[in-house]
């Protein structure tokens, strides 16, 4: 392990790049002025998570602004839509910050796919020379990139990180429909605003009826073999695995989809749209049709592809 400006040894220096997302990759790319590693790293570090810190403070601002008193409490849903999508967001980042730092620690390859790419070139600009090849011996060309495989033969090992967060995305999301439809379904609803008087007052309208018990067990199921598989293939990092997880939880959305179709355990009938409301139900079934068929084609797409693979190996 060679040492650069810092002193410190490559692969702790790496690290360290992360540790403090985009701030300590500043440091590092303003005193490490030797070691390139170092260097690629610290910018894959600055440009992923001042991404993210952005895309973040972007998701805060509308949130705060659909939950502002400007509409009354009628843009409710959305707030809450931007609350989740930031709670998956910062999931996301949490399992990137932890895994890049594991890697780097390990001197193994962990190239974000276009950020690293968007790395070198920010560093080719700022040194006037070419990055990679003598360089950076591990880090792969847009060629190998595009065609690269890992240790089963089918992907690439900087991928990983896309993997591991997509899973966590998925537990975290799935865990909020299992609480939402299972212990608050009255809050799986419309909200809106009315204010007699000039006081201001927060009206829901429910949109689930008593035949959700009906739709619970399927809607379960299909919760707990997607939490339970990207469980274990967050553990188990083969591909044939993770295909399978998914295969199954495809197979189990497209029951999970027909099933609301044919029970349709919603009434919009109380929202305050007037003529309206009339035209919900027909968009709510053009969704679950939608749904239907996406489950469908990832179904069959994805158990090809593993058919394919397995033949392949055998």
């Amino acid at each position: 392990m060679k040492q650069g400006a810092t002193g410190l040894k490559t692969n702790v220096a790496s690290t360290l790049a992360y540790l403090g997302v985009w701030i300590s990759g500043i440091v590092f790319i303003v005193i490490e002025t030797k070691d390139r590693v170092v260097r690629f790293h610290a910018m894959q570090s600055i440009i992923l998570f001042a991404g993210l810190h952005l895309l973040l403070i972007i998701m805060a601002v509308l949130r705060g602004f659909f939950g502002s008193a400007l509409w009354n409490g009628s843009m409710m849903p959305l707030e809450l839509t931007f609350l989740v999508l930031q709670n998956l967001l910062v999931a996301f980042s949490i399992a990137l910050w932890i895994l890049l730092m594991i890697k780097a620690y390990r001197e193994e390859r962990l190239v974000m796919p276009l950020v690293g790419e968007l790395a070198v070139w920010v560093l080719q600009r700022v040194e006037g020379s070419t990055m990679g090849g003598e360089y950076l011996p591990w880090l792969p060309t847009r060629r190998e990139h595009r065609k690269g495989r890992d240790e089963d033969g089918f992907r690439m090992a900087d991928t990983r990180a896309g993997r591991v967060a997509g899973s966590i995305a998925v537990i975290v999301w799935s865990a909020f429909l299992f609480i939402m439809f299972n212990l608050f379904p009255e809050y799986v609803a419309f909200y809106t605003g009315a204010g007699p008087d000039g006081v201001g007052q927060l009206l829901r309208y429910p949109i689930l009826t008593g035949e959700l018990p009906r739709v619970l067990p399927i809607l379960n199921a299909t919760l707990g073999i997607t939490v339970f598989g990207h469980l274990v293939a967050l553990a188990v990092d083969r591909y044939p695995l993770r295909e399978t997880v998914e295969i199954l939880g495809h197979a189990m959305g497209l029951a999970t989809a027909l099933v609301f179709l044919k029970v349709f355990p919603f009434d919009f009938g109380d929202l305050p749209f007037g003529d309206m409301v009339k035209a919900i139900p027909t968009f709510a079934v053009v969704v679950l049709v939608i749904a239907a068929i996406a489950n469908g084609i990832e179904t069959i797409t994805r158990l090809v592809r593993l058919i394919g693979y397995m033949t392949s190996r055998s």
